[in-house]
């Protein structure tokens, strides 16, 4: 089924004074992290427990943003995404003197606009990002419901294919008529490479959102359906071969 198409006056767009922070910024390698979203990861680099520790210092709230390349060690402003989720420190655990286990959770959409620090820890001026919302009208009209269904067709076929997914997640994604929340909620919880997840964070049109991950969940389903066929096509080959030993050594 083809995606809805959505045009510019079904956006509404919110023109606010923007509201930004100097605030800590903690560098993901292949991570991303998404708003209304809780992760917990382990941090190892030595900016990046300076720059938890600083958060702990003040409200707690830090910048996590994701490498463009994960082999960079001393990330700079040219590293990063623009776009990344101003986050809450909800726990941290040490694990060694040089690591941590940390689980946050998301809160905003925010694009840096300097990284003014990179020692003893990353530092930043970043604004808040206003989402684009839509009518209550809107929400509940046939080009929704078909996206939704759409949604719903397409991560029920993910998820049969990739054969772990959690109950909870399947559930909550059923059960979630919220578009916006919605992409933000499977992106999260699926294997997409970072720059996908990059593309989707950086959405700030629900619809728009929804409709990039659906052509996502397509590719992953037409991947992993490939992968299950060679993967028999190995099989096969390998239970002939077998037999083929078992008749030469009876012979």
């Amino acid at each position: 089924m083809a995606s809805p198409c959505f045009d510019s006056s079904e956006r509404k767009h919110f023109h606010m004074e923007a509201t930004t922070l100097n605030i800590p910024v903690l560098a993901l390698r292949g991570l991303t992290v998404f708003p209304h979203m809780s992760l917990t990861f382990d941090v190892e680099r030595r900016i990046s427990i300076a720059a938890l520790e600083r958060a702990m210092e003040g409200d707690q709230d830090i910048f996590l943003v994701t490498q463009r390349e994960i082999g960079v060690n001393q990330p700079e402003e040219k590293d990063l995404y623009q776009v990344g989720t101003v986050s809450h420190i909800t726990q941290i655990l040490r694990l060694s003197a040089n690591s941590v286990r940390v689980m946050v959770e998301g809160r905003r959409r925010a694009r840096m606009r300097r990284l003014w620090q990179t020692d003893p820890f990353l530092q930043a001026n970043v604004e808040l990002l206003e989402e684009e919302t839509a009518s209550e009208a809107f929400q509940r009209s046939p080009r929704t419901e078909a996206l939704l269904r759409q949604t719903w067709n397409l991560f029920s076929e993910y998820a049969e294919l990739a054969g772990n997914m959690a109950e909870e997640v399947i559930s909550t994604v059923m059960d979630c008529r919220d578009v916006g929340y919605l992409a933000d909620y499977i992106t999260q919880n699926i294997a997409l490479r970072h720059t996908d997840k990059q593309e989707i964070l950086e959405e700030m049109a629900p619809f728009v959102r929804l409709r990039k991950l659906n052509g996502f969940l397509a590719r992953e389903c037409n991947v992993l359906g490939f992968e299950h066929e060679m993967e028999g096509k190995v099989r096969d080959q390998l239970a002939r071969s077998q037999r083929d030993q078992i008749l030469r050594t009876q012979i």
